[in-house]
Order: C-alpha cells, then sequence, then structure tokens
C-alpha cells in the first residue's frame, strides 16, 4: 500500500521549508508528495516539484490538480513531461475542472465536454504522439522516456465516468467510505467500458484528510474546518452517495457553504458533523486510523493520499510515519 502527503507547500510561504518538509517526507518513508495548483497564494507546483526532483531520490512527485481554465492542455502537456524528464520518472499529473481558485477570479469551471477533449489532448501528448492543430501535426519536441500518467480528481458520477474513458487514474475525493468507494469503482468500470477498456487499467488514489493525536476526539476536532471543501466538492451536483439517514445534516452543510471566502472560513465547523469527519478523514489516535487503513486495505485501496491538518502538520507527519506506517510496510 502506498502513502502520499497532500499539500506539502500549504500554507508555506517560502521554498525552503517547502524542501524540507519534501526531504523529511522521503526520509519517514512516505511514497510520495502532491502539490495543489492555487497560483498566486502558493509558489509554483510544477517548479516547486522540479526543485524537489533535484533533492530526492524516490519519491513521487504530483500535481494535485491543476486546471484548463488557467493553463492551456498543451502547456500543460509540456510541463508534465518535463517534470516527468527532470525527476526521472517520478511526476504524476492531477487533473480537475476548476474550483476555488477559479471562482475567486470570476471564472467558470471546465464544462466536461470540454475537459474531457483536454485530458485525451494532454495524455495523447504526454505519451510522445502529435496531435492536429489548424497549422498541422504537432508534439512535444523533446525525448519523452516514459510517459507522465495523466490522472483525473473526480467525485461525482459524470467525472469519474470520464476517467474511465481516458485517464490513467483517478484521485478520488470521495473520502474513505467503503460503500461509496465501491460505487466509485462501477462508475469507473461504465466508463472504461464505454471506451473498451479494461478497469485494471485506471489506478486509484483515495483522498481524505488526516489528522494523529494522542486524543481521537481532538484529532477529528481539528480536521472538521479542513474537510469542508472536501465535501463540498461531493455534493455540488449529487447527494447519490449520502445515506438516507444523514441526508438532512449535509443538505444543512451545503446550505452553509460559502466558496467565496477564505478557506477556514467557507462553512461553520458545527455543520461539519460526525459522518462528514469520519467519511472524509483518518483522524484519531494510531490505533484507530491503522483500524481504518486496514478496511480500506482489505477493501482493495491501494493508495492513499492524505492531507495533514496546517495546524498540526508536522506532529501528524511524524506521528504517522512512527506510529502508523511501519503496521503497513
Amino acid at each position: 500500500m502506498k502513502f502520499s502527503l497532500h499539500s506539502v507547500h500549504g500554507g508555506v510561504k517560502n521554498i525552503d521549508e517547502i524542501h524540507q518538509r519534501a526531504q523529511r517526507t522521503e526520509e519517514l518513508g512516505y511514497d510520495g508528495i502532491f502539490l495543489g495548483e492555487s497560483h498566486l497564494s502558493s509558489i509554483d507546483s510544477f517548479q516547486t516539484l522540479a526543485s524537489c526532483a533535484m533533492i530526492t531520490k524516490r519519491l513521487l512527485l504530483g500535481i494535485a490538480v491543476t486546471n484548463i481554465v488557467f493553463r492551456h492542455p498543451t502547456v500543460i502537456a509540456g510541463a508534465a513531461a518535463s517534470l516527468n524528464e527532470i525527476s526521472k520518472g517520478r511526476a504524476i499529473l492531477g487533473l480537475g475542472t476548476g474550483d476555488g481558485p477559479v471562482y475567486s477570479q470570476g471564472l467558470k469551471a471546465t464544462p466536461l465536454k470540454q475537459f474531457e477533449e483536454g485530458v485525451r489532448l494532454i495524455r495523447h501528448l504526454a505519451q510522445g504522439k502529435t496531435a492536429t492543430f489548424p497549422p498541422g501535426k504537432i508534439g512535444i519536441g523533446f525525448t519523452i522516456n516514459k510517459p507522465a500518467p495523466i490522472y483525473v480528481s473526480a467525485e461525482g458520477p459524470k467525472g469519474l465516468r470520464l476517467a474511465g474513458r481516458c485517464a490513467d487514474g483517478v484521485i478520488l475525493g470521495t473520502g474513505f467510505d467503503l460503500r461509496v468507494f465501491e460505487w466509485a469503482k462501477q462508475k469507473i468500470r461504465e466508463g472504461a467500458t464505454e471506451s473498451g477498456r479494461n478497469e485494471s487499467e485506471i489506478a486509484i488514489i483515495a483522498a481524505g484528510m488526516l489528522c494523529v493525536r494522542d486524543d481521537g476526539k481532538e484529532a477529528r476536532k481539528i480536521v472538521r474546518n479542513r474537510i469542508a471543501n472536501r465535501a463540498h466538492h461531493n455534493f455540488r451536483f449529487t447527494y447519490e452517495t449520502v445515506p438516507p439517514e444523514e441526508l438532512d445534516g449535509v443538505k444543512k452543510f451545503m446550505a452553509g457553504f460559502d466558496v467565496m471566502k477564505p478557506m477556514e472560513e467557507r462553512v461553520d465547523a458545527d455543520l461539519v458533523n460526525d459522518y462528514l469527519v469520519r467519511r472524509f478523514s483518518i483522524a484519531g489516535t494510531p490505533k484507530e486510523c491503522i483500524e481504518r487503513i486496514e478496511e480500506l486495505k482489505s477493501a482493495g485501496v491501494e493508495h492513499l493520499m492524505l492531507t495533514p491538518a496546517r495546524k498540526v502538520y508536522h506532529e501528524s507527519v511524524e506521528a504517522f510515519a512512527g506510529k502508523v506506517l511501519p503496521r503497513f510496510r
């Protein structure tokens, strides 16, 4: 089972600290780091990961995620291929339709039809193939020893089927509820079938929040605000994955969520109920975290992308590596 950390540069304003975090992540035995794309508020993710490639040896280096609102698909393809060359085959590119940074500038997320066309073009070019443009065929002009895998970040049924049709993998933001995991795999399978693919070709990274404390209740309290954005992603278009007994609470949460506010202020923490905390995080004592992960592993989950709560970032990273990771090595 693989364990990667997400948003290693979250809240960090200088490259030295990011480098320290990347090196420490490798020392502790994690498998990868993923950086989000929040231009202007964070150091550029592609440039940051390229520099991290120079000071690490085995870490997977992932973008989770960028979009084609701010970056043209050909620019993304070239950047992904470049990062993979610089890192000697350790890059992973995650793509989404656009979220907070897009909305905050008065722009809109990419419609799914246009998004799928962009994913296919990026993947095609990143594999070293040419694409046809009005002036003629164009491709990446430098050597591609190994294509960078292209992942789609998806939570809803349409996005999951899209990923099944055209991506190398899925960054699954639906959380850690095993019923939802099976539902998501079925949607990915349906998309794969539509394109004549085998679902085994599509890797899945299950993503959620992380907080490890000696006091489990304290850990779950800490992650409440940071879970809000992930939960909102899931329920923007459908409540299909919400159990009937939890529907009222989820609807109240959605009604109180404001995407235009700063990350930590988008919803009242009291609206982030116990169901949302359990679904979208692995938070608790080391023993509780081990039990959750063992459940996921038994269900076939092979790769976790964990976002440590910012206020206890270092404590959670160290505690997880020292008290949880050894159980799975």
